[in-house]
């Protein structure tokens, strides 16, 4: 792995309601390596998509974005909207979770496609044609022509996803971030589009982050993997360290939900209570409610991430680990 090539750094992301504020993302930092593929995990509602938006600068009205986002040397905070623009599906691209809903019903594919490539390439629209037609065929659909005069309706969601995948990655961009992009897959489809996320992303010496609650998608892709609760970070590590050496209770309680191929169970582990609502949280564990290993500090003082791992880089922030709780 390089240098890093993404550094998130203090996220913070609130949105004012009539209730009060909601920390969507409270005070995240995480980089990610040339080359490397990192995992954003948890359960829905943790702040996955919320810190994928702030860092793409897709978030208006209510919104309110602080920290730093660092991407190879731009600092993303301090752009401009016509800077972001020329940024974002070049350097920095983004496959959303729907391809359905993300892609215009009554523009075919190719006027899609077209449209990334003139706004980001200095190339005619013949040559932006001839380059769309490769990529529809990169991605492992065939019949290229009639793909590119289909309307998006018209083809099945596994197909549509992979022209997500071509579209971001049309202009060749050093950073890919990839929201849930086998959610609505079948199993067989959701192989097959993770094969070619990965060879895509070898090919061209990417960076991913992959934002995911699918655990099998993470040890099948991660190098790195930052888990999320409640709109904080509350364990990093490599992706063997976070499998095999688990430290947070809500680590543990996640890998302990995933069902096991040949292991028969009357019924699967189900971590009890429910995600803290994120109006006005009071500083304490936001995990405290649901832990069975509760003590009377997690409910008084937020724990902060530590180092406490057979690896470096592996971080808990868990009073467990805290010498001060013991």
């Amino acid at each position: 792995m390089g240098k890093p090539i993404l550094q998130v750094s203090n996220l913070r992301t609130c949105f004012q309601t009539d209730e009060g504020s909601v920390k969507a993302v409270d005070d995240i930092s995480f980089s990610v390596k040339q080359g490397e593929t990192v995992c954003l995990v948890g359960e829905s509602g943790c702040g996955k998509s919320v810190t994928a938006m702030s860092i793409m600068g897709l978030l208006q009205g209510q919104a309110s974005v602080t920290g730093r986002m660092e991407l190879a040397g731009n600092e993303l905070t301090t752009l401009s909207k016509g800077e972001m623009r020329r940024l974002r599906g070049n350097e920095l691209a983004m496959i959303f979770q729907e391809p359905m809903t993300s892609l215009n019903p009554v523009l075919t594919i190719g006027e899609q496609m077209i449209e990334v490539l003139l706004e980001h390439k200095p190339i005619s629209k013949k040559q932006a044609r001839m380059k769309a037609l490769e990529l529809i065929k990169r991605v492992g659909i065939g019949r290229e022509e009639q793909v590119l005069k289909s309307y998006p309706h018209q083809m099945s969601g596994g197909m549509l996803q992979r022209i997500m995948i071509a579209i971001a990655l049309a202009c060749e961009p050093k950073m890919l971030i990839a929201d849930e992009p086998t959610t609505a897959l079948d199993v067989t489809i959701q192989a097959q589009i993770l094969e070619l996320l990965k060879q895509l992303k070898d090919s061209q010496g990417m960076s991913m982050l992959l934002i995911t609650h699918d655990l099998g998608v993470v040890a099948e892709v991660a190098d790195y993997v930052v888990v999320m609760y409640a709109g904080k970070i509350i364990e990093q590590g490599s992706v063997h360290e976070i499998f095999f050496n688990p430290k947070h209770p809500y680590t543990k309680g996640l890998l302990q939900a995933k069902p096991v191929i040949g292991q028969r169970k009357k019924k699967l582990y189900t971590i009890p209570g429910q995600v803290p609502p994120l109006i006005d949280l009071k500083p304490s564990c936001y995990f405290a409610d649901r832990c069975s290993h509760c003590m009377d500090i997690c409910l008084d003082q937020a724990p902060s991430l530590i180092n406490d791992g057979d690896e470096e880089g592996h971080r808990v922030a868990c009073w467990l680990y805290e010498k001060v709780a013991q």
